[in-house]
């Protein structure tokens, strides 16, 4: 099915529908209601067939619409247009050939390397816009009227499609929401409980849930749907890497510290009692630093688990 944004929609029939066309979309995209089309046919034009402001700038932009079938608009032709275009009778500070020929990469270096020289000159610049360019203007949203008034049956699909995509991107809505949900309640769970308890199964739990956020297709409609509440989805799954990060040091802070063995360098049993003492008062010191290491690092884990539990909240929130 086409999308939007690059289906090729049917090329004009006549000069004159192409020109309404082009006429309609630059009028909205300059927002100029006042954008003519110049002359009528059988008129000197001096190249122009629309001209109009931008935004009330002062600046007036002039348009040539040319309807070829491809592999007719040449370099030729380009030059002729822009000599015609700068006997206008008023000042243009730019210049489009409209054309419903498809896109040409040695028209469009040509111009490229056109514009140069013009703006070293200080003429007005010169710019192409091709069949695609003029498409994707009118399957643009704002336009959607447009292109009902103009390709009624091609709005239609659009329309379907749409829906369709709505209706993918409700679903993925959903999905995703009861995995968050999921990952919600495991957050709770973690902060109830307690850290001589604590099992191993917090140090992948989180990373299993994520069915929707691993398909690249569902992330890409997330990304198009759902713009304002992709940073916090992508901060949360960010913060549940981090939870399962520190679960792991925790379990290996907890992992008993193996005593090393003591061997007395002078013989008897005073030496091997003092040793052994001093074994002990060893294994003591290092088993309250690392308590008093786990202790701390579980405090600050509770307090990442909180912050994340509550912004889970939110975007399960903003889903319904």
């Amino acid at each position: 099915m086409p999308t939007p944004s690059t289906s090729d929609l049917p090329k004009p029939k006549s000069w004159d529908e192409f020109e309404d066309i082009t006429w309609e979309i630059y009028k909205r995209k300059w927002h100029d209601n006042h954008a003519q089309k110049y002359g009528r046919s059988g008129q000197p034009q001096n190249g122009i067939d629309i001209y109009g402001q931008e935004n009330s700038s002062g600046n007036y932009i002039g348009v040539q619409c040319k309807r070829y079938k491809d592999n007719k608009l040449n370099k030729e032709i380009i030059k002729e247009e822009i000599v015609k275009a700068e006997g206008f009778s008023s000042p243009l500070n730019e210049y489009i050939i409209a054309t419903t020929e498809s896109r040409d990469t040695k028209l469009q270096d040509f111009v490229w390397s056109l514009n140069e020289e013009r703006r070293l000159e200080n003429k007005f610049l010169v710019y192409i816009v091709f069949w695609e360019d003029i498409c994707n203007d009118l399957a643009d949203t704002n336009n959607r009227d447009l292109l009902k008034k103009l390709y009624s049956e091609w709005e239609q699909i659009f329309s379907n499609q749409e829906k369709s995509i709505s209706e993918q991107v409700a679903s993925i809505h959903c999905l995703l929401s009861f995995e968050i949900q999921q990952d919600c309640n495991l957050l709770q769970e973690l902060l109830n409980q307690n850290q001589y308890d604590l099992s191993e199964k917090w140090q992948s739990c989180f990373s299993q849930n994520r069915g929707v956020w691993r398909d690249i297709s569902s992330r890409l409609l997330l990304a198009r749907s759902s713009r304002e509440l992709m940073p916090k989805i992508q901060k949360f799954y960010h913060q549940l890497d981090d939870i399962e990060s520190r679960c792991k040091s925790l379990f290996a802070l907890k992992s008993p510290i193996q005593p090393f063995e003591s061997k007395p360098k002078y013989g008897g049993l005073h030496f091997d009692t003092m040793a052994s003492q001093q074994t002990a008062e060893s294994e003591q010191i290092k088993l309250i630093n690392r308590n008093k290491k786990c202790s701390m690092n579980f405090t600050k884990l509770k307090e990442k688990v909180d912050e994340t539990l509550n912004l889970g909240n939110q975007i399960t929130c903003e889903f319904n």
